[in-house]
């Protein structure tokens, strides 16, 4: 049975599960930020420029979520991202895989913050930049998020896994 390892090495880990966390908050919130202000810096609002045959660069402000769904209602959208930034860090704080927690976590909370900064210091708007046809803008903060919920999302798959696995293990006969 396992018993999670001696104090030293649960010290470790939870030591390298905050350092990687804060580590990629901070590396989330600042690749969005600037993003954002090289968006703001170098394209009109409106404006579309092609990358790739299949990515744009077209500047929107969006005073929304994802889709533009509660658009304009800013204390709808704090209060929301507060709740799931508390329900994040409860994630982060009960997970016991630190690199999982670490960098999931990490970047869900980054793309949040980055979004919450920005929109409260925005007159409640983030700026979108991003264009695939036929979807909606977005911004590095919506990447972060997405892949950490992904990562998330593949953390319980493997588990998931792991427990069905194990059920259908028999003991060997004697």
């Amino acid at each position: 049975m396992k018993t999670g390892g001696s104090p030293l090495s649960r010290r470790r880990r939870t030591i390298l599960k905050w350092s990687l966390f804060l580590v990629v908050v901070a590396v989330a919130v600042a690749v969005d930020l600037v993003t954002k202000d090289l968006a703001e810096q170098h394209l009109v609002l409106g404006e579309s420029q092609k990358v790739l045959p299949f990515l744009y660069l077209e500047r929107t402000a969006n005073s929304g979520v994802a889709f533009g769904l509660l658009g304009g209602r800013t204390a709808v959208i704090v209060v929301a991202n507060v709740i799931a930034l508390l329900i994040v860090g409860a994630y982060v704080f009960l997970e016991p895989r630190a690199v999982l927690a670490g960098l999931a976590g990490g970047m869900v909370v980054g793309g949040s913050l980055g979004n919450l900064i920005q929109r409260l210091t925005d007159d409640g708007h983030v700026t979108d930049f991003l264009k695939f046809p036929h979807w909606p803008n977005f911004n590095m903060a919506d990447v972060f998020i997405d892949v950490g919920i992904a990562v998330v999302v593949l953390g319980l798959l493997v588990d998931a896994v792991r427990v069905w696995r194990a059920g259908r293990r028999t003991p060997t006969s004697q």
